[in-house]
This record gives C-alpha cells, structure tokens and sequence, in this order.
C-alpha cells in the first residue's frame, strides 16, 4: 500500500515521505489512519532536539530521522493470516504514528489496538492514546468521588487531567495556567475554578476557591521540574501529589523535611504507559491499558470526557512543521492540534 508518513528529520524541520508498505506479515494489521493527535510534550521535545532519548544509543528508535505521533484512529485494511479477533473494518483507536497507514505488529507495545463504540467518530477517538496520559492522574490517586482537585499546567495533557478528574466525581475542581486560553478551554470542560498564577499568590487563590488550605489532589501537569516542589505546596496535609507531565531535568531547591515529610504528603509518578503494564497494576487497582483505553473511548463516546474547548486547530500532514511552531511560540492560539489524514 501506498502511504504518507511525517518524519522529524532534524531538530526544527519535518517533512512528508511517501512509502510503501507490504502486505502485513502473519501476525501484523494494516490500518489506515483517518485522524492523528499531537502530543505537544514529547513531540516538542523531539523536534527541539532536547528529549533526553535522543542521546541514548540503547533507544534506536529515538533517532533522526523520527516518526512522530502516537494516538490515532482509523481503519483496519487488512490482517495477517494469524490475527485473530480483527477483521478488515474495523474501526480503531490505536497509538499511531502521524501517518496515513501504519502496520502495527501484535505483541508490539506499539501493536495494540482498540475498537471504537459505534458512532464514535475518528475525529474525537484520536485523542484516546493521549488521554490516558492525564487520566493516569484521577487513577493513581485512587479515590476521588468528592475530593478537591488541582491540576498545575493546562497544556494538553493537563487539559485530560482536569477532565478525567470532572468524569470522576471529584469537587471543585480547579484548573492553574497562566495562558487565558488554556483557562477557557478548562472553563469549558466544566472547571468549577480556574486560576491565573500571575494574578497574584497561587496558594492564597486556591484557598480562596476552595474554602481551604490546599486541595486534596494536586495534579502536576507542567513539565518542569521545578514546578513540582510548587505543587507539593498546593496540596492540603496529608494529600496527595500525581506527577502526570513529564518533568524532563531535575528540580532545585526541594524541602522534604518541611514540605514533604512533616506536612505527610504523598507525592507518585503517573506515567500513562507504565502506570498499566503487569507489574504496576498492583498501583492502579483494577485497570489495565486495555481497560484504561476501553474507558476513555466510552468516556469520549458518552460526552462524559469532554473535549470542549480543546481542539484549537486541524491541519493537514504537511503542515505539522507550522503546527510545532505554533505550539512552541504562541501558546496563546496553540493547544489541542488534529492532523487529518482524509
């Protein structure tokens, strides 16, 4: 089959390449993409240059030239001869690459592949890879029925976050950026407070919002390093603090005495991969990645995950270059970008 792919070729410039790929293999699925979603953190960290995989000579993959891109949606072409279960058709979420056909090889972290709720449109069952990467945060804090919570960073994984935590049950829930935009996005999604940290003092703000000293779930959304001791001290004794961003470098200045260890914080790393494989699912309760994934699809089905307000701009494959850009420099227009394949 004739196909599209988006590749990084160095830090600052992508391109289209077009390939063909062969006939699946006796365990590989053929799928034909209809949409992709950008993860700004690790996407942006691979096109400046900067991902610390980059370096590593034990991660082959994580070299220039780079293919992009890892939640989509679309359609199974055609399966090898000793798939079972899949049937050209079907229509799936899958964690894709930003290109119009893929083969996704079963048994491959990047093989797995979920089938759609009827209805559910490619355009919205796209995100469903990147979502769990925030939803990690309403799992990893366990209960969450009636608890406050606060999510640091309303990139697009944040923006999850908040969600994930509105479709569980917790309350008020409250969104801190300091981008107006990100802000409305969460208002939209149904944020019961949103915070603007340059507004004034982030910790007297969500007291005022809350009615109290700290929320009870603080969810780290950022990035950075350094934001974390700053989430630490948005939580209330005794709470807790998930680290769903991927804090790339390492943070400064840290109190655990004061901070951590006296105030009884708990403070845990929610990885949307590693949080769901074997030997973390003692951590996550009940879930699994296909459990995980499941839910997110019916959640997005159902409306119960929102997507309001997120989706900032759709684009064809061959301005992903211009999407980067926007991004990384106009975080006031940029958020939730949609490549569409169709």
């Amino acid at each position: 089959m004739h196909a599209r792919q988006a590749v990084i070729t160095k830090p600052f410039e992508c391109a289209v390449r077009e390939v063909e790929l062969p006939a699946p293999a006796p365990n590989q699925i053929l799928v034909e993409c209809e949409a992709s979603c950008i993860s700004a953190g690790t996407e942006l960290a691979v096109w400046t240059g900067t991902h610390q995989w980059l370096l590593d000579p034990n991660l082959p993959d994580w070299k220039f030239p780079f293919k992009p891109g890892y939640s989509a949606a679309g359609t199974v072409a055609a399966v090898g001869k000793d798939v079972q279960g899949w049937q050209p058709g079907d229509r799936v979420s899958y964690p894709g690459n930003h290109a119009s056909a893929e083969l996704l090889t079963i048994g491959h972290e990047r093989g797995r592949l979920w089938k759609l709720p009827a209805g559910l449109s490619a355009e919205k069952a796209a995100w469903a890879c990147i979502a769990r990467y925030g939803f990690g945060a309403a799992v990893r804090a366990g209960l969450t029925l009636g608890r406050s919570a606060a999510v640091l960073g309303l990139g697009v994984i944040g923006q999850f976050a908040l969600r994930s935590f509105l479709a569980a049950g917790a309350h008020p829930v409250v969104g801190i950026d300091a981008v107006a935009m990100r802000r409305d996005a969460a208002r939209a999604a149904g944020a019961d407070h949103v915070i603007d940290p340059t507004a004034g003092d982030v910790k007297q703000q969500l007291a005022d919002a809350l009615g109290a000293r700290g929320a009870e779930v603080v969810a780290d959304a950022t990035g950075i390093p350094d934001a974390i001791p700053t989430a630490m001290s948005l939580a209330c004794d005794g709470g807790q603090v998930v680290v769903v961003g991927s804090p790339r470098g390492k943070a400064k200045d840290v109190n655990f005495y004061d901070d951590l260890h006296r105030r009884y914080i708990e403070v845990s790393g929610a990885h949307g991969n590693m949080l769901f494989e074997p030997a973390h699912t003692r951590l996550a309760g009940a879930w699994d990645i296909n459990k995980a994934q499941r839910w997110l699809l019916a959640a997005l089905h159902a409306g119960r995950l929102s997507l309001a307000g997120l989706v900032r701009h759709r684009i064809q494959p061959t301005e992903l270059g211009m999407a980067y850009e926007g991004l990384l420099k106009k975080k006031d227009d940029y958020l939730g970008v949609l490549v569409t394949w169709k």
